[in-house]
C-alpha cells in the first residue's frame, strides 16, 4: 500500500520553517480542475440556469478532503496541495462573471441594430480589433448556428481580450502586493473568507485545531447539520410546497402597507443565510453592529420623505451614488490612516528597502515593491491606452479606471476585514455614472462624435460586473500562503496560470454555447437574451437616446446623494477618531449600500450571538463555538454548491425557481 504524503499531516514546527513549493503534479491537477469547473460553471450558469450560489473552489475542496485516502494513493497530494488547487480553481473560475458580461457587449449592437435605432452607428465605433464584423456571425451568435461556424475570427477576439483582462488582474495584483503587509501585519484584518479554507484543511492557527482535524469537532457537525436541514427544507418544499420551509429569507416589508410606512416596504428582508452568519463570526462587532444600524438609517432616511411629503427624484434613494461616495470617503480615511505606511513604502519604492525610514522587503510578497509599483503603474497606463486607442478623449479612461481600481481596493480591504461572502459589495454602475452624472452627456460628445458614450455604455462588463473585484481573491491567496506556509511565489505564478487558462477556457465554452444555444435564450433568456444581454440592450437604448438628441444634464440630486455619503463617512471617520468607543465603523455604512437588504439580518444575528457568548463566556467560549460556525458555512457549502446542484439536473425548471435559496440576490 502507498505511504500517504506528510502534506496531510497537521504541519510539525520543523514543517513552519520553510514554505512549501508548488509541485508539478499540483500544478496539473490544479488546471485540469479549473478547465473542468469552467466548463461546469458555462453549462450550469448559461446553459442550465442552475448555477446560483455555487462555490466551486470550495465545494472542490470538500470533494478533495472528502477523498483525501484515495487521492493520497494515486496522487500523493495532501492538504498544501489542496489549498493551492482551491486557489486556482477560485481565479480560473472566477472570470465567469467577466466574460459573460462581456461577450453581450460589443455584440448586441450588430445584432440589435434596426431602423427604427442607431444601434448600427453605435457599432461603427468599436474598432476592427474589439469583436468581429460579421452580420451572419452575429446572427448565430444570438439566435444559434444550424451547422459548423467558422470560430477562427473568434480566435483573434479571445487573444485580444485574454491579454486586456489579464493586465487589469495584474495592475490589482500589484497594488495587493504594496498592501499586503499593512493590512495583514499592521492593521492584523481578520480575513474571515480565508478561515473556511484553513479550517477544513487543518491549517487554523486555533487551540480547537490541536488534533490538526475540525472534522472530528462535534460543533462542527452540529452547525453543519443546522445548515443542511435548512436548505433541505428549501428543496423539499419547492418539490412540495405544502411542506414547512423558513425559505430564503422572511419578507419584512408586507407589514407596512399604509402611507407613511410603506416607504419601508421595498427590500426589507432578513435573509436566512447560515454562511453569511458564520463568516460575520470572526468580523468586528463594530462592523457586525453596523451594517444593522446604518440599514436601518438608510430606512429613516426613506421613511422621512415619505413622511413630509418630499418629492422623491428619480431612482431615489440612489442606493448606488451612496455608495460611491462611501466608498471614496473611506479612501481617504484609509491613505489618512495608513500614511505612516505608505511613506516607507514610498521610500522602499525609490530608495530601495534597505534605506533609512523604507519599509523592509515583503518576505512574504512574490516580488519587490519597486517592481509592484512598476506594474500597478504599467498596468494603469496600458488600461488607459487600450480605450484611448479606441477612440475615448483621452481624460475620460484614468478616471474611468481609477475609480475601478478604487473600488477594486476599497472591496478588497472590507472584504478582508468584514467577511462579505458576495462580490456584488460595490457600487455598479459607477464608475461610468458618476462621469456622466456630473458632467452630463453633452460634454462627452465633443463634435457630435458619440464614442465616449458607445464606449462608456461597453464598460458594463467592469463597472457592472464583478471582475474586478476578483482582487480578493488574490490577497486572500497570499494571505493562505502564509498562514499554511505555502510559496508565496509559487501561488502566484499558479494564480496567474490559472487565471490565463480559465480565461481562454472560459472564453471558448462561452462563445461555443452562444452558438449552439443562442444568445437570445441562454441565461433564462427567452427572445430578448438573458440578464447579461437586457442590460447591455439597456446601456445602448441610453446611448441611443443621446444620438437622438435628447441629452441628460448634470444629475444634481444624485450628485448630491453621492457628495453627502462621501461626507458623512468622513463625520464617522472623525467622530470614531475623537471618540475611542464611539460603535459605528463607516466600513459598516460603505458594506450595507450596497446590497445592505440581504446582509443586514445576518450580520445582526451573529453581532447578538457573538455579544452573548463574550458577555457571558468570555473569549474562551468565543473559541470553542468557532467549530460551529465553521460547521454552518460548510454546510451551506456542502447543500449549495454539491447536492443542490446535483439535484437542479433532474428537476423541471419550475423547482428550480421555487427552490432557489439565494433568490433575494
Amino acid at each position: 500500500m502507498a505511504q500517504r504524503s506528510n502534506e496531510m499531516e497537521v504541519p510539525s514546527a520543523a514543517e513552519e520553517v520553510a514554505p512549501r513549493g508548488l509541485r508539478l503534479r499540483t500544478l496539473v491537477v490544479a488546471l485540469i480542475v479549473v478547465v473542468a469547473s469552467v466548463r461546469l460553471s458555462v453549462y450550469q450558469n448559461m446553459e442550465q440556469s442552475a448555477g446560483g450560489g455555487v462555490d466551486y473552489a470550495l465545494a472542490v475542496l470538500l470533494v478533495l478532503v472528502l477523498l483525501e485516502p484515495v487521492l493520497g494513493r494515486l496522487f500523493s497530494l495532501g492538504r498544501r496541495s489542496y489549498l493551492y488547487i482551491y486557489i486556482a480553481t477560485l481565479v480560473g473560475v472566477g472570470v465567469y462573471d467577466g466574460v459573460s458580461r462581456f461577450l453581450p457587449v460589443y455584440t448586441a449592437a450588430q445584432y440589435f441594430g434596426a431602423p427604427d435605432n442607431n444601434y448600427d452607428q453605435i457599432a461603427d465605433t468599436y474598432p476592427s480589433w474589439f469583436i468581429p464584423k460579421d452580420p451572419d456571425l452575429m446572427r448565430q451568435f444570438y439566435e444559434g448556428a444550424s451547422g459548423p461556424v467558422n470560430m477562427m475570427p473568434w480566435v483573434q477576439t479571445i487573444g485580444v481580450w485574454t491579454v486586456f483582462f489579464v493586465v487589469l488582474w495584474g495592475t490589482l495584483l500589484c497594488i495587493c502586493v504594496l498592501l499586503r503587509r499593512h493590512w495583514v501585519e499592521d492593521e492584523r484584518l481578520a480575513f474571515p473568507l480565508v478561515q473556511v479554507p484553513l479550517y477544513i484543511t487543518g491549517f487554523a492557527r486555533t487551540s480547537q485545531q490541536s488534533d490538526g482535524s475540525i472534522w472530528r469537532q462535534p460543533l462542527m457537525w452540529a452547525g453543519f447539520v443546522v445548515a443542511a436541514i435548512h436548505f433541505a427544507s428549501i428543496m423539499a418544499h419547492g418539490a412540495n410546497p405544502s411542506l414547512p420551509t423558513l425559505g430564503p429569507g422572511y419578507n419584512l416589508g408586507e407589514f407596512f402597507t399604509e402611507h407613511p410606512l410603506n416607504a419601508l416596504s421595498s427590500y426589507f428582508l432578513f435573509v436566512h443565510n447560515p454562511q453569511l452568519v458564520g463568516l460575520a463570526y470572526f468580523a468586528p462587532q463594530d462592523v457586525c453592529f453596523s451594517m444593522f444600524f446604518f440599514f436601518f438609517l438608510i430606512k429613516l432616511m426613506m421613511l422621512f420623505y415619505r413622511a413630509t411629503g418630499l418629492e422623491e427624484p428619480s431612482g431615489f434613494p440612489f442606493f448606488w451614488e451612496m455608495a460611491a461616495g462611501a466608498f471614496v470617503g473611506i479612501a481617504i480615511y484609509y491613505a489618512w490612516s495608513g500614511r505612516e505606511y505608505l511613506r516607507k513604502l514610498w521610500r522602499s519604492i525609490v530608495a530601495g528597502p534597505g534605506a533609512e525610514g523604507a519599509a523592509a522587503r515583503d518576505p512574504n510578497a512574490p516580488i519587490s515593491y519597486r517592481l509592484a509599483a512598476i506594474g500597478a503603474v504599467t498596468g494603469f497606463l496600458l488600461l488607459c491606452a487600450w480605450y484611448i486607442a479606441a477612440g475615448m478623449s483621452w481624460w475620460i479612461p484614468p478616471i474611468f479606471f481609477g475609480l475601478i481600481v478604487l473600488f477594486a481596493t476599497i472591496f478588497t480591504r472590507g472584504r478582508a476585514e468584514a467577511g462579505i461572502g458576495s462580490l456584488a459589495s460595490f457600487p455598479f454602475w459607477q464608475a461610468s455614472r458618476q462621469i456622466k452624472s456630473f458632467l452630463g452627456t453633452e460634454r462627452l460628445t465633443p463634435d457630435g462624435n458619440y464614442t465616449n458614450l458607445s464606449m462608456l455604455a461597453s464598460l458594463i462588463f467592469l463597472h457592472f460586473g464583478l471582475f474586478p473585484e476578483t482582487m480578493t481573491y488574490q490577497i486572500e491567496g497570499l494571505k493562505i500562503s502564509e498562514d499554511a506556509r505555502l510559496s508565496p511565489k509559487g501561488m502566484t505564478g499558479l494564480m496567474s496560470v490559472a487565471l490565463v487558462l480559465g480565461m481562454l477556457a472560459m472564453m471558448w465554452f462561452a462563445v461555443n454555447a452562444f452558438y449552439e444555444w443562442g444568445g437570445n435564450t441562454l441565461s433564462r433568456g427567452i427572445t430578448e437574451g438573458g440578464y447579461h444581454v437586457r442590460i447591455t440592450v439597456t446601456e445602448l437604448a441610453a446611448v441611443d437616446t443621446v444620438i437622438n438628441g435628447t441629452h441628460s444634464p448634470p444629475d444634481r440630486a444624485r450628485n448630491a446623494f453621492t457628495i453627502g455619503a462621501l461626507l458623512f463617512t468622513l463625520l464617522i471617520v472623525v467622530i470614531r477618531i475623537n471618540w475611542l468607543r464611539f460603535p459605528l465603523h463607516p466600513l459598516g455604512l460603505v458594506m450595507t449600500l450596497p446590497y445592505g437588504y440581504a446582509y443586514w439580518g445576518p450580520f445582526f444575528a451573529a453581532w447578538l450571538v457573538k455579544w452573548g457568548i463574550l458577555k457571558f463566556g468570555g473569549i474562551r467560549l468565543y473559541s470553542a463555538l468557532i467549530p460551529f460556525f465553521i460547521g454552518m458555512i460548510v454546510g451551506q457549502i456542502f447543500s449549495l454548491s454539491i447536492v443542490w446542484q446535483v439535484v437542479a439536473l433532474f428537476m423541471p425548471e419550475q423547482w428550480r425557481t421555487l427552490a432557489d435559496p439565494l433568490s433575494y440576490f
